[in-house]
Formats: C-alpha cells, sequence, structure tokens
C-alpha cells in the first residue's frame, strides 16, 4: 500500500510539475489564451461542452465534438486579441498578415500529424493534402494539376455539370408533389446529393455509374457515412491520442467493417472504394475508352516517360482524395448562396444576376457573370466552407516569418489560421464585415484585387485549393438553374455544424414558380 501511495504522488508531482511549465515557463507561456488550452489540448472539447451535464459530455464526446469550433474560436480572438494560445505548442492567429506567411509561399512551414487522417497506416503514402513538405506537394501538384485540372481540361467538364443541374431541378421539382407554384423544401439534402453526384461523374465518369450515383443501390447511406468520416478525421487531428486509437488494427478493422445490403452486397463508401479502385487498378479501360471525359480518364491516359505519369494507385488516392474534399464543401456552399439569395436582401441579387445573364441560357449561362461572381465571393466570405484552422508546423527557417512577434517561435511550434475568423474580420473587411454585400465586389479592378488579396476561402500561394475552378462552377451553374426557374424566399435559418467542412442540415427554402400569382415574402 506504501509503495503504491509512492507512486501516486509521484506521478501526480509530475504532473503539477508539467503543468506549472507549460503555463509559465514555456516558450508560448506570454501568450494569450484560454487556462486550460497551456496545459491541454483537450481545453477544446472541456470548452465546448463546459455548460453540460457529465452525462451529455460523455455523450457528446462520444459524436466527437459539437461542431461550434469556430464560433468559440471566434470569441476567443474577440477576448484574447490577434495571437491565442490554442494548445500547449499551438498558436492561433486572425491577421492577415499571419495567413500569408503561414499559407502563402514559404517553404518551411509544413503540415504535420494533424493530416495523417489522409496518409496510408501502412505505407504512409497519401494524397497532395495530405503531403508534408514544400518540394512533396510541388510534386504531387505538377502530377496532379497539368493533366486534369488545368483551366482547358476543366471547360471539358461543364457538360456533366449542366446534366447534374438538371436532375438538381427534377428533384426540388418533384420534392412538393402538389399542383401548387409555391412549396418549401429542405435544400441541404438535395443540394449534396447534387455536388456528390457531380463530383464522382467528373472525377470518375459513367464507367462508375451512368446515372447519378446516389440513385444507385450501392450507395446506401453514403453521404451519411463521408459526413461521419470527417468526424471522425477530425477528432483523431485535434487529439493525437485519440487519431492513435483509431489507428490500432482491432479499431481500424472496427472502423473499416463493410456494409452489406438485404442480398450480401457492398453498400455505401465500402462499396465506393471497391468500385473505383475496380475501374482504377483493374479495369481502367472503362474509364479510357467512355466518351466522356473526366479527371481519372486523364491521368490514366497520361504516357508513362511523361514526367507527370502517375502509377495507377497513386492515381486512385489522388481521385479519391477529390470525392472525400469537394462535394461536402461544394454543397456548403451552394447551400448557404441560396440561403443568402432567399433572404430579404437577396431577393435584389435573384434580379440583378437575371439582368446580367438574361442573353444567356439559364444553367447554360456564362459563371463569369460579375454580379454572380460578386454573390458567391461575399456568401463565402462570411459562410467559409472549411471553417476550420488547417495547422502548419514550424521547420528551420520559418521561426521569424510571421510578423510583429515579440520573439522567434521554437521550431516544432504548430501555428494556423481560421478562413471564417478572417472572413468575419473589422480589420480586413471593415465595420460591415459582418454585413452581406455583394456589392462590395462590384468595384473597379484595382480595388477588386486588394479584396481578392483579402479572400481566404480557398487559401493562398502553391497549396491553394486545386478544386477551386471547378467548385465555382457548381455552384455558379446550379444557381442558374434555380434562378431561371423559380423566385427564392428563405423560410427558415441556415443550420448546421462544422467538422472539417460545414455540414448543413438545414436550409429551408421557398420556391415560386416564376410569374407564379403567389408572391415570396
Amino acid at each position: 500500500m506504501l509503495y503504491l501511495s509512492t507512486v501516486i504522488q509521484v506521478f501526480l508531482t509530475a504532473v503539477l510539475a508539467r503543468c506549472l511549465y507549460l503555463r509559465f515557463f514555456h516558450p508560448l507561456a506570454s501568450y494569450p489564451g484560454p487556462f486550460l488550452a497551456s496545459i491541454t489540448s483537450l481545453w477544446s472539447v472541456i470548452t465546448l461542452f463546459r455548460k453540460r451535464c457529465l452525462l451529455t459530455w460523455f455523450r457528446r464526446f462520444s459524436s466527437f465534438l459539437s461542431g461550434k469550433h469556430h464560433l468559440i474560436e471566434l470569441e476567443l480572438h474577440a477576448k484574447y486579441g490577434s495571437v491565442i494560445r490554442v494548445g500547449p505548442n499551438s498558436l492561433a492567429f486572425s491577421s492577415l498578415s499571419a495567413f500569408d506567411a503561414i499559407y502563402g509561399f514559404n517553404k518551411n512551414f509544413e503540415k504535420d500529424n494533424f493530416y495523417a487522417f489522409g496518409r496510408d497506416s501502412r505505407t504512409k503514402s497519401g494524397s497532395i493534402f495530405t503531403a508534408r513538405t514544400d518540394a512533396i506537394h510541388r510534386e504531387h501538384r505538377r502530377k496532379v494539376v497539368g493533366p486534369a485540372l488545368s483551366p482547358t481540361k476543366v471547360a471539358t467538364y461543364q457538360p456533366i455539370v449542366l446534366r447534374n443541374v438538371s436532375v438538381l431541378l427534377s428533384r426540388l421539382a418533384e420534392a412538393h408533389r402538389s399542383p401548387e407554384n409555391v412549396f418549401v423544401v429542405n435544400v441541404a439534402p438535395y443540394i449534396h446529393r447534387y455536388t456528390f453526384d457531380t463530383s464522382l461523374a467528373i472525377i470518375f465518369g459513367e464507367s462508375l455509374s451512368s446515372q447519378p450515383y446516389t440513385d444507385t443501390k450501392s450507395a446506401g447511406n453514403i453521404l451519411v457515412a463521408f459526413r461521419g468520416i470527417s468526424k471522425w478525421a477530425w477528432a483523431a487531428s485535434l487529439l493525437p491520442w485519440f487519431g492513435w486509437l483509431m489507428s490500432t488494427r482491432p479499431m481500424t478493422r472496427l472502423s473499416r467493417r463493410p456494409t452489406l445490403d438485404v442480398d450480401g452486397n457492398l453498400t455505401s463508401v465500402a462499396a465506393l472504394t471497391a468500385d473505383t479502385r475496380d475501374i482504377t487498378l483493374v479495369h481502367p479501360e472503362k474509364a479510357v475508352e467512355s466518351i466522356q471525359p473526366s479527371i481519372l480518364k486523364n491521368y490514366l491516359q497520361v504516357p508513362p516517360d511523361d514526367s507527370t505519369h502517375m502509377s495507377q494507385d497513386e492515381i486512385w488516392h489522388e481521385c479519391f482524395n477529390l470525392t472525400f474534399a469537394g462535394p461536402g464543401s461544394t454543397a456548403a456552399a451552394l447551400t448557404a448562396v441560396l440561403y443568402r439569395l432567399g433572404n430579404s436582401s437577396g431577393r435584389y441579387w435573384q434580379g440583378r444576376i437575371r439582368a446580367d445573364t438574361s442573353a444567356e441560357d439559364g444553367a447554360s449561362g456564362s459563371t463569369s457573370s460579375p454580379v454572380l461572381v460578386a454573390v458567391i465571393k461575399e456568401t463565402l466570405r462570411l459562410h467559409a466552407p472549411f471553417p476550420t484552422a488547417f495547422p502548419r508546423t514550424i521547420t528551420a527557417g520559418a521561426e521569424t516569418a510571421i510578423p510583429d512577434l515579440p520573439s522567434p517561435l521554437p521550431i516544432g511550434t504548430r501555428v494556423s489560421s481560421n478562413t471564417y475568423i478572417l472572413g468575419h474580420s473589422k480589420e480586413i473587411w471593415g465595420d460591415d464585415a459582418d454585413s452581406w454585400k455583394p456589392q462590395r465586389w462590384l468595384v473597379a479592378e484595382d480595388a477588386r484585387k486588394e479584396l481578392d488579396n483579402r479572400f481566404v476561402v480557398f487559401s493562398k500561394g502553391p497549396r491553394g485549393c486545386i478544386g477551386r475552378e471547378i467548385a465555382m462552377i457548381v455552384i455558379a451553374k446550379a444557381v442558374l438553374g434555380v434562378l431561371e426557374r423559380w423566385d427564392l424566399g428563405a423560410a427558415k435559418d441556415l443550420t448546421g455544424n462544422s467538422f472539417l467542412e460545414m455540414q448543413y442540415e438545414e436550409c429551408r427554402i421557398q420556391f415560386a414558380e416564376r410569374g407564379a400569382s403567389a408572391a415570396v415574402p
């Protein structure tokens, strides 16, 4: 008993000493922030649930956070300033100059184990998103962008987008199943289906499915499953010990257990994984011989002696990365755009968009309409699809790269800046930063370039979003198609939670057939 008591005392003394060091003597001790953040990364979980009872805390923790982390961080910056300590070895920044330093062209900010969820647990290989160093990322980008994501290649995917816009419009029209010309629909699930189907068609082509993928039997609950994966990945990234636990063999087997239908066939993520690996690794000729262009087809057609050639396994990893990264964030962006257009302040902009594209034919109209682009950018500024601080780690050469700090940062320090925070910053956007004003983008070219420099939704520098052009087309074409057919009114507030990406659950929009006698309130 005496031995046990001694062990406990030594343990508690060591814990206390560690906490005292982290709080008062650590190199980041001078930076303000929540007390718990200085001694444990668990502070964010505790903060998120501080108003809950213990039972509720465990219940919510088992669901991997509440999805309000971006709002908590916004409150912290308002309280503590532009630089806050969010972990024992982590700082979060809210200035544009810090964002430019962290995510810009400095090669000495690297990705750490926060991104381990996107790497193969056995080979440690990953995609362009998980590349640790600038050199590795540059090699990935050269192979990924040129053959399939250049402006010329992206233009060939537009017919695929238009076809899926037609499906979206049909689904919305069928949703109310009544002869009335005015109806209310929660558009969030419809938009998620649209972006998911469109993305899969662009990435893998008709060799994966000749119909919208979510209409197939194999799809099952795939949209719910993908959102669940996002929550798991977010939890594993925030809490390294949890990530380690989930990467152990028993938990890996449990989490990857395939889902089957009543006939014993694979469904959901397991089915999609099997099907995409089949057309990439076993029967690539299906994609190559397809008439429809696709990202997969473009990769497979790169000659073996070309410097941008990738192995079939590399191709599958890059394509599946796009499948995971694109549909959810694009759905969040499009849902927010329709919500804003349906609000009282957005009705005027519905007419402006129609007038600006009146010479065009609905969804086939130009996505470069200045008014449409202004509406989309202003919405994304306030409703960041990724309201998440994706961190980088300080390596040799980056210690003094972030301006206006009292001293160099130690190598190994984790730094981040949240696009949601910057989008709401009055220091960056002025006193009306919280107001939705598309007109701020309809200015002279020099002024617009300055605004674009502040616009960080797609990140910056060489690691900026590689799917930006596709996302803008998918959003713009859907908006044009919807506005050609209906007048919009928002019937309920936009609600959802953020994990890796924003996940909207509720966005009730009132649709009125254009020319209908009932006016949208």
